[in-house]
């Protein structure tokens, strides 16, 4: 059993819930995927760490990657490039020893006012309420472990510089120009007026890499996470820091990073 997700991280950040879409439209489409989470993956009160939900959508999206439509973007160069992403996570507390089943599905959108293309992925990650050590029972209560958004700007990042920009998809199934239209939100405005300053340059070092040949989207929550808790440390701004776990996060790409 699953139960309706209850108020809490995920409801205060409406990009990660899933919009209602006609089912007239034809080209959506929903898989599912279940998790074994890790040790390091759930903290040590119960609550799963944001990151992790990340493998979800991938798989997610390798299990609707099987669709002919998909395989035509790839065969045109067309790739759904990452810009932006959310996740919020719930407090459990959930076990180790219990799976992760996720649910995800992807919608089409245009750019409202602009001639971008959007590919947007949203999961649903549900595991039982338990105990941190011991197996859950098995008839625990599934409960949202957390949600993501994953919104990719649709291009040809290997073609020549004034042919990497898609305005129209030439898919079998697909509409040229999506129906839905939504604003295409600026990194910058995310973090403008922000307390946290920026301190220093990190250096992205091999380990920071993924084989897409840049540095891994995963890398910069965690060193946001620690930016933030330095900050909290130093500055004494809550009585026990210790406690403290991120529970939604939320960035934009510019452009990739390399190591150096």
């Amino acid at each position: 059993m699953t139960s309706a997700p209850e108020p809490g991280a995920s409801s205060r950040w409406p990009a990660c819930s899933i919009p209602p879409l006609p089912p007239e439209r034809g080209y959506e489409s929903s898989a599912s995927v279940e998790l074994h989470p890790r040790y390091e993956d759930i903290s040590q009160d119960g609550r799963v760490q944001l990151t992790p939900l990340m493998p979800g959508l991938g798989g997610v999206w390798r299990e609707l990657s099987r669709s002919r439509r998909l395989d035509t973007f790839r065969a045109q160069g067309v790739l759904p490039i990452l810009r932006r992403l959310v996740i919020a996570g719930e407090q459990g507390p959930f076990s180790v020893h219990a799976p992760i089943q996720c649910k995800g599905t992807w919608r089409l959108a245009r750019e409202k006012d602009g001639d971008r293309i959007f590919v947007n992925m949203w999961l649903e990650a549900f595991a039982p309420i338990g105990s941190v050590l011991a197996v859950p029972d098995p008839n625990a209560e599934r409960v949202l472990v957390g949600r993501v958004y994953a919104e990719h700007v649709v291009t040809r990042p290997f073609a020549p510089a004034a042919e990497r920009k898609v305005t129209r998809l030439d898919v079998p199934g697909l509409p040229p120009v999506p129906e839905d239209e939504q604003p295409f939100e600026e990194a910058e405005a995310l973090v403008a007026g922000h307390a946290l300053e920026p301190s220093g340059v990190h250096a992205f070092a091999m380990m920071h890499t993924d084989s897409n040949q840049h540095v891994n989207s995963l890398v910069y929550p965690r060193l946001f996470e620690e930016a933030v808790m330095r900050e909290v440390f130093e500055r004494s701004i809550v009585r026990d820091p210790s406690s403290l776990l991120a529970r939604a996060v939320e960035l934009r790409y510019r452009k990739q990073f390399f190591t150096g």
